[in-house]
């Protein structure tokens, strides 16, 4: 699976930054994030954070657009804007843990 880092989440117009009460999404720009399954359209995405190891999963995925390294998610309501990131460039320690949960 693949490692992301999270760059953007914006509403679906693709214009407004993301905002809810309940949760906090600028907290999470930044983080490098794990898919816990393959990102298909027609399946919730799945990923789990590696720097905490929760994980959360989203809306049934409508479109992905990959350009080189970047890599785009368009749920129902929130479109995703990732950097895939090496496998080497994430520390051992998240790795072996994060692979102890699945």
């Amino acid at each position: 699976m693949s490692y992301l880092k999270l760059l953007q989440i914006y509403e679906n117009d693709g214009l407004t930054p993301k905002r809810a009460t309940s949760f906090r999404y600028d907290q999470m720009l930044g983080t490098i994030l794990q898919e816990m399954k393959p990102t298909e359209v027609g399946s919730s995405m799945v990923l789990c954070r590696v720097d905490d190891f929760r994980s959360f999963q989203t809306t049934r995925v409508q479109a992905i657009d990959r350009d080189g390294s970047e890599f785009r998610v368009l749920t129902r309501n929130t479109i995703y804007h990732f950097e895939i990131v090496e496998s080497r460039n994430v520390s051992p320690a998240s790795r072996r843990a994060l692979c102890e949960t699945s």
